[in-house]
């Protein structure tokens, strides 16, 4: 039996984000050139340079659901820091000023996928209510 693979497998998704990813980046090591004209032109590459960042994550957070099972998830220490170190050294090699607006944008980036992901994917918790113990007696 063949195992179809559905539209929203983990494996697309990680493949698809770093074929992008490094298309991006391909792209804008090409035109470097082009972000030392102008100001704005450096913000842009910092910019496109976050995207970068979002979809080494979503590559890198994918992998690791095929991996370590759908109930993993991506923490700050060694995958988001890392996906963010690559980011910026990458958008060091095009300009340094795209480094620094690349980590700004990329934090902004994560605080709203964070929102989305908060969102759609968090189980309530719920919270039971504990009996109080009368406070002349001790539990034994």
């Amino acid at each position: 039996m063949s195992k179809s693979i559905s539209t929203k497998s983990p494996l697309i998704s990680a493949v698809i984000s770093g074929i992008l990813s490094l298309v991006i980046f391909a792209t804008l090591r090409f035109y470097a050139q082009w972000f030392n004209t102008s100001q704005i032109n450096t913000l842009i590459g910092g910019y496109l340079f976050s995207w970068m960042f979002i979809l080494s994550l979503t590559c890198v957070s994918n992998a690791e659901t095929l991996v370590f099972g759908a109930d993993f998830q991506a923490r700050l220490v060694p995958e988001i820091l890392l996906c963010l170190a690559m980011t910026a050294s990458a958008a060091g090699v095009v300009h340094r000023v795209c480094a620094t607006t690349s980590i700004f944008f990329s934090l902004v980036g994560l605080y709203f996928i964070n929102r989305i992901s908060s969102k759609y994917y968090n189980n309530p918790v719920v919270v039971e209510d504990l009996p109080l113990r009368k406070s002349g007696k001790k539990n034994k």
